[in-house]
């Protein structure tokens, strides 16, 4: 079975991703298939991802993990996956 994941690139405390399509047994950083982006999470939407690769192997079978799925999400999306919480008023002691 195929996965679409993130394996860590880069220095200590400085991690970039590689976004890859791998064998799901495989080890986080070990072989993969296919690179099909990357994604810097230190610096706000610095993140690239090949759309017609990616469709290409949803459609072969391959299987998203949640963080990939949720950076290829649109905030439409997302908001309709998971709700926001309403904010609660904090009441004040009379």
């Amino acid at each position: 079975m195929l996965k679409i994941r993130m394996s860590r690139i880069g220095k200590k405390k400085q991690p970039i991703y590689r976004i890859v399509v791998s064998e799901a047994r495989s080890k986080r950083d070990g072989s993969y298939t296919d690179i099909i982006g990357w994604y810097n999470p230190l610096k706000e939407g610095v993140f690239e991802l090949n759309m017609e690769r990616y469709e290409y192997w949803k459609k072969v079978g391959a299987l998203p993990s949640e963080a990939v799925e949720r950076l290829t999400m649109t905030r439409e999306q997302k908001e309709a996956r998971w709700p926001s919480k309403p904010k609660q008023e904090k009441k004040k002691e009379e």
